[in-house]
């Protein structure tokens, strides 16, 4: 039996070591590459997220204080100085203690204490307004300011011609009202019957709108474990949050988280002249320096800024800057440290201020009411 042998087909020939050693030294290199690509991508994905989250962050906090800024000092139709009290108003409040008292909440005259449709307070070591409104001393952060608004809000209702709308003010003993005459009188109360108000001639009948009181100001944590900030809340790092602390309908003063991430916010007063012939504002102060020039009256607008910050740590580059929000307010975020000279009491946010991107939002809402009165 004859065996007959394949030839071997001549160029078919297995890698050399070399060759294998060169081929994944090359898929090594291009491997690397990708990652190298995906990584910076995810980098760029993070700083992009953290950014539009600043901006966000600022944008929400703007648009609340905007509103409650541009409501500030609408009475239906009224000024404040047409405005009665009537006790049944300030009985429907629950006192918290410090000054958010029943008289602070129903005060509606400016440059009385506190009072009037817009009143701020300077940033100081303890909350202006007293710990017992907030809780307790911790729920404040130092040095930022603190701003009150009040107003009626923009659901009119019908005292007595609507049967159904009657019914919704005596189902709620415990909000406070304003029933309005345009062009007359008007009178703050809670419950039934609705008090009578004088009307001009020109007026068809008296209108109800509910009465609020909003009061912002910076809590040092985002979401306490307690009801108190401390050290360990948020993970170990406690975030500031914008608040507002709003009367409620059953007539308790409640606070809120708006937005987190807000480490400073500072309020200047645009002022009008003394002489009343002018409703654009002459000079900007605070609001230590208004209260001391007597001049709750005449603030026409409101310049407020507002600085955020990311609650996500970035080594790569140092996020240093120098952020003038008002007079009284300058500090500065270098590797070094910070210098917080130029804002009293206040301290930013984090153990390493630089490693934190910031964003800052600053805008100036005329009081429109107030201009129109």
């Amino acid at each position: 039996m004859t065996m007959t042998r394949t030839a071997k087909p001549v160029g078919q020939r297995g890698f050399s070591l070399v060759e294998m050693m060169i081929a994944v030294v090359l898929g090594i290199v291009v491997v690397g590459g990708l990652i190298n690509l995906f990584i910076a991508n995810r980098k760029g994905y993070q700083l992009q997220s953290g950014a539009n989250y600043l901006q966000q962050n600022v944008r929400v906090a703007a648009d609340r204080i905007g509103w409650s800024l541009r409501m500030a000092d609408f009475w239906g139709g009224n000024d404040y100085n047409s405005i009665n009290i009537n006790s049944t108003a300030t009985a429907a409040i629950t006192a918290t203690g410090g000054s958010c008292t029943q008289a602070w909440a129903t005060s509606v005259v400016p440059n009385s204490t506190g009072g009037g449709s817009v009143f701020g307070y300077s940033g100081s070591d303890t909350f202006p307004l007293g710990a017992a409104c907030i809780g307790d001393a911790a729920n404040y952060v130092k040095g930022s300011d603190v701003i009150v608004m009040r107003y009626v809000d923009t659901q009119m209702l019908s005292p007595g011609p609507v049967p159904a709308e009657a019914a919704t003010i005596g189902a709620n003993p415990s909000q406070v009202y304003l029933v309005t005459a345009v062009g007359g009188q008007a009178t703050l109360f809670a419950g039934s019957p609705v008090p009578s108000t004088p009307t001009n001639s020109d007026s068809i009948r008296g209108y109800v709108f509910p009465y609020r009181v909003d009061v912002y100001y910076l809590r040092p944590c985002s979401a306490p474990t307690t009801a108190v900030c401390a050290a360990t809340d948020d993970n170990g790092a406690p975030l500031p949050t914008l608040m507002r602390m709003y009367l409620r309908s059953d007539g308790k003063f409640i606070s809120e988280a708006v937005i987190d991430g807000v480490e400073q916010l500072k309020v200047s007063y645009g002022v009008s002249a003394a002489d009343g012939n002018s409703p654009a504002p002459t000079s900007y102060m605070t609001a230590s320096e208004v209260t001391a020039a007597n001049a709750w009256d005449r603030v026409v607008s409101a310049a407020v800024s507002v600085v955020a910050v990311s609650p996500v740590r970035d080594v790569a580059v140092p996020h240093e800057g120098t952020y003038k929000l008002s007079s009284d307010c300058t500090y500065k975020i270098a590797v070094s440290g910070a210098d917080v000279s130029g804002c009293t009491n206040f301290t930013p946010f984090g153990d390493k201020p630089w490693q934190f991107t910031r964003a800052v939002q600053q805008f100036v809402v005329q009081l429109r009411n107030r201009n129109e009165n």
